[in-house]
């Protein structure tokens, strides 16, 4: 006797777990809490795997349901700026054989009596649920979920990327994976982008994918996510409204809190961590600045213009409000997404190592000329008949059916 009753392993089998291995930011917590939410309102034991235990930890839900650490790999990268997801994935350690299956060890570990897994952005968490033979969607923008080509499509299409060196480095990776599957007796994947086909639901519109050569894709679009609560008053002014979301470590943060301030235009930015001295300088004018989450779907509809630093999350929001945007990327997603809404025609962006940005002019530019909220409120009414309610319907429901099909397939307990 082992001690653990069937009844108890017929509810660990039953639980899902809600993974988040790579990126940073509250963002993945976001995405994964309205879907964890309603399985756990139809009776489903869920839990959450984070990166970063602490994310999210403020959003309204969160308190009900368990959060343990996943398991990552941390060292030094060798690709500081990298050309595609195979170069991505060797800084976490995937082109090593020894290392990754160290991380794929630890991940089925805890994986042992899971049921299912819903991912966003967790390659290791596919894997490991590939050698346990569990099932495992990705539930994402689709940054970290390439189609399947060799090598994966270079991301930094105004840099050389040259083809072998970019299939090398896929190669390596793959062969790292792949040596990990055999030893569990599993097939060989083809591609990096296999290890995704078949289980990735794409929570972004054709306009917002970064891989516009994915061809023919299921696009769900984004489910409304987990916000804030806090709702603080427009602060006065006479321009139009800016509402806001950017991180306090932000170089030109102190310079565009001058041009709104100059501008004398009404702004709401949340900021969490911001200097105590940069907020007081900013806190009796036409900008307040508010650290606790808001609630962002109450704002959208009432401002002109959204600064963000290129989200999806926030950037999709925003164009679905029919809001234009300024987009202020610090690393290479961000700057993919701006890069699609400004050529989409509703956004102004200004790159992370800009040393002169005059974002005077880019927000005059944005509220003053027409074609840039035009653009907007074009994708808003392009998607609004999409029912977000009915596609988080359809993810939880392919997830319930995937779970109900492996309980179905395994042997009874004695």
């Amino acid at each position: 006797m082992d001690g653990v009753t069937n009844a108890g392993r017929r509810e660990a089998h039953n639980r899902i777990d809600l993974a988040w291995e790579l990126g940073g930011h509250t963002g993945h917590v976001t995405t994964l809490l309205p879907i964890a939410q309603t399985l756990q309102a139809r009776g489903h034991p869920v839990r959450f795997m984070l990166k970063e235990l602490k994310a999210g930890a403020d959003l309204d839900g969160m308190e009900t349901i368990e959060r343990i650490a996943a398991p990552i790999w941390v060292g030094p990268f060798r690709f500081p700026n990298p050309r595609n997801f195979g170069e991505i994935l060797t800084n976490f350690g995937y082109s090593d054989p020894v290392l990754l299956r160290e991380l794929i060890e630890a991940w089925r570990d805890r994986l042992a009596q899971t049921g299912a897994v819903i991912a966003n952005v967790a390659p290791a968490a596919h894997i490991a649920a590939l050698t346990l033979g569990i099932p495992s969607f990705e539930i994402s923008q689709g940054f970290h979920s390439p189609p399947p080509t060799m090598p994966a499509p270079p991301l930094r299409h105004w840099e050389p990327a040259p083809r072998a060196e970019l299939a090398a480095t896929d190669h390596a990776v793959l062969a790292a994976i792949n040596s990990v599957l055999a030893a569990y007796e599993k097939a060989p994947l083809s591609t990096i982008g296999d290890l995704f086909a078949g289980r990735t639901m794409l929570l972004t519109y054709p306009e917002l994918d970064i891989y516009p050569e994915r061809g023919p894709a299921e696009y769900f679009g984004i489910p409304f996510s987990g916000e804030g609560s806090a709702v603080p008053d427009w602060p006065k002014g006479r321009g139009p409204r800016v509402f806001g979301y950017l991180y306090q470590y932000y170089a030109g943060l102190p310079r565009l809190l001058e041009a709104l301030a100059q501008l004398d235009m009404p702004t709401l930015l949340l900021c969490r961590g911001i200097d105590a001295s940069l907020k007081q300088r900013f806190s009796e004018g036409s900008v307040r600045v508010v650290e606790e989450p808001m609630a962002v779907s109450r704002f959208l509809p009432r401002c002109d213009l959204v600064i963000c630093h290129g989200s999806h999350q926030m950037s999709a929001q925003s164009l679905l409000a029919g809001r234009p945007l300024l987009m202020l990327p610090t690393q290479l997603e961000q700057f993919l997404i701006t890069r699609r809404v400004v050529r989409y025609g509703a956004a102004l962006g200004v790159v992370a190592d800009e040393p002169d940005a005059d974002y005077a002019a880019a927000l005059e530019a944005l509220t003053q000329a027409p074609k840039y909220a035009e653009f907007a409120q074009a994708f808003a009414r392009r998607y609004a008949d999409h029912d977000r309610n009915a596609a988080l319907e359809t993810m939880v429901r392919r997830c319930e059916a995937a779970l109900a099909q492996q309980r179905a397939s395994r042997p009874a307990q004695g």
